[in-house]
């Protein structure tokens, strides 16, 4: 007689792959062109954008050298409400000295 039942060959759920989309770089996507007159224009535009990105790298490296002492780097400009601020702060400034001049 039989003495209990057969053993299967448990399934794990972890040992089944689940298929996962491709990772997708980010950019634009770029065919590279065929003709030789495509390609050499691709290779010109290439170089200009990097001449241009070399450029303002080197422009914003200088502006932060420049900027010293703990003094504000800002790349954007200001607002102007902080502009606004700032010329009323001198005003003010200036009727604080023009008191103190007619207290004197």
């Amino acid at each position: 007689m039989v003495q209990g039942t057969l053993k299967k060959p448990s399934r794990s759920t972890t040992s089944s792959k689940k298929s996962t989309p491709p990772v997708l770089k980010k950019g634009t996507r770029v065919i590279a062109p065929k003709k030789h007159g495509r390609v050499q224009q691709e290779a010109i535009r290439k170089k200009l954008s990097s001449a241009i990105n070399k450029d303002i790298e080197t422009k914003l490296i200088l502006k932060a050298a420049a900027v010293g002492g703990g003094k504000k780097f800002s790349i954007v400009k200001t607002d102007t409400k902080d502009a606004a601020k700032d010329s009323n702060g001198k005003k003010d400034e200036r009727k604080r000295q023009n008191k103190s001049k007619r207290l004197n």
